[in-house]
């Protein structure tokens, strides 16, 4: 299969239309929830609700990392929020678009009213009721057992995660799925990292098995640095990586079992089954820690990447050391069924790369009928000029084989998140393409 023919999915409707944490904090008197993520300059602080952040003044005693309910005032200099206990009974939610547009005509039910108090439970209840399945009272209690002790943006990647898992997975066994997806997306160590644990302690065998030497010729394999100074070196690296990884293992059994052959012709080459049959043989502990980690991180991977319907998502994993530095990039595939591949015609790729010296940067390429429209969030200040500089040889590139690029935009983001993948992509997985021309062609 062609890794990269790809498509648009849609979100779900509840990512649309969110009422932003700016709104909120310009109606006075208004009381909210929310996260103090860090203090900016003075009293400027940017705060979080739900997964929406901002820059506010603060008057009183806040601690960075902890949650409060903010009153807004007005000073001489302007609007501000102020720390408070003191709840309104009542709190009317901002007026919808269908509300605004009927004003003066009699409404035929009272208006919906709501708390702007959301705890973690709530929004996980918000998020599951629509699905119309069922969840155990205990599941929840044990997501919100897992989600609430991270720091805050872990949380939030938690939410946005978990988010993706219902709309690809469905809720059966959530709490399971979403903690081998944190697991996968933990930042403490690399994929080639807990590898090179791993070759060590092979290494420590006074005689290795078959299994052993095919395992380490393999973390070998994936350990060598990479240039990637061309197209095609780009595009061999990431085929073999996504080989290697064993990340379509299950389809391959399951492939076996439909044509009826002995699973004992299963071919040890790939990363998961030399891992799992490696397991059996190791003694210690800490061998045994370590490789468990690294399989559940393949299995989380491995549950973001399903079929829907007519619709393709995979997700790959991309371990890569460059310039002696372990790094881990993320590419997310949708795409329509076209005669059993992905369609190159209608399609969309996120890719969230972690380079060397642009730092972060993703990448949203959206394909339709010919016409692709690519957007790109970074933190380095020369990128807008690179995109200028660059984007008559994209067009002309894509021109020679049949495509129209149709926009490029760029968006900066001040600072990046700390610790590792940004909430951002979990979004761009999750919602339609936001289509906005910031380079003309």
């Amino acid at each position: 299969m062609n890794i990269w023919q790809l498509i648009q999915s849609k979100g779900p409707e509840s990512m649309l239309g969110r009422t932003s944490l700016e709104s909120q904090a310009n109606i006075l008197g208004r009381v909210f929830q929310a996260r103090v993520l860090e203090q900016l300059n003075g009293a400027l602080f940017s705060i979080q609700n739900g997964t929406v952040t901002s820059k506010s003044i603060i008057l009183g005693k806040v601690e960075v990392g902890k949650e409060y309910l903010f009153q807004v005032k007005k000073g001489p200099e302007g609007l501000y929020l102020i720390p408070t206990d003191k709840m309104p009974a009542v709190t009317r939610t901002l007026p919808s678009k269908v509300e605004k547009d009927t004003a003066g005509v009699p409404a035929a039910r009272p208006s919906q009213l709501s708390s702007p108090l959301q705890t973690t439970h709530e929004r996980l209840q918000a998020m599951l009721t629509p699905k119309g399945e069922s969840i155990p009272p205990t599941a929840i209690k044990h997501l919100v057992g897992m989600i609430d002790p991270l720091p805050a943006i872990e949380k939030e990647r938690a939410m946005e995660m978990l988010k993706l898992l219902v709309n690809r997975t469905g809720v059966s066994n959530i709490p399971e799925k979403l903690q081998m997806v944190l697991s996968g997306f933990s930042e403490k160590e690399k994929v080639l990292q807990v590898l090179a644990k791993i070759e060590a302690d092979i290494q420590k065998a006074a005689s290795p098995t078959p299994v052993q030497q095919k395992l380490v010729e393999l973390i070998q394999q994936m350990q060598q640095s990479q240039t990637l100074h061309t197209k095609a070196e780009a595009i061999h690296f990431i085929r073999q990586v996504v080989s290697l990884l064993g990340l379509d293992f299950e389809r391959g059994l399951s492939e076996m079992i439909r044509h009826n052959q002995p699973l004992s012709e299963v071919k040890m080459e790939q990363l998961k089954p030399l891992l799992m049959n490696y397991l059996q043989q190791v003694e210690t502990s800490e061998e045994k820690s370590a490789i468990t980690q690294l399989l559940t991180k393949l299995t989380g991977f491995q549950l973001l990447s399903r079929e829907e319907g007519n619709l393709h998502h995979l997700f790959m994993p991309i371990p890569i050391k460059m310039n002696e530095e372990a790094k881990e990039w993320y590419v997310h595939i949708s795409s329509k069924k076209k005669e059993d591949m992905l369609d190159p015609d209608y399609c969309r790729i996120v890719i969230f790369l972690d380079l060397p010296v642009f730092s972060s940067v993703m990448v949203d390429v959206f394909v339709q009928q010919k016409v692709v429209n690519l957007s790109l969030q970074h933190s380095y200040p020369g990128m807008e000029l690179l995109l200028q500089n660059g984007t008559a040889l994209l067009k002309k590139s894509l021109s020679a084989k049949g495509f129209t690029l149709s926009s490029v935009k760029a968006e900066r983001k001040e600072q990046e998140e700390p610790g590792g993948m940004a909430v951002d992509f979990f979004k761009k997985i999750l919602i339609p393409t936001d289509i906005g021309v910031d380079i003309k062609i």
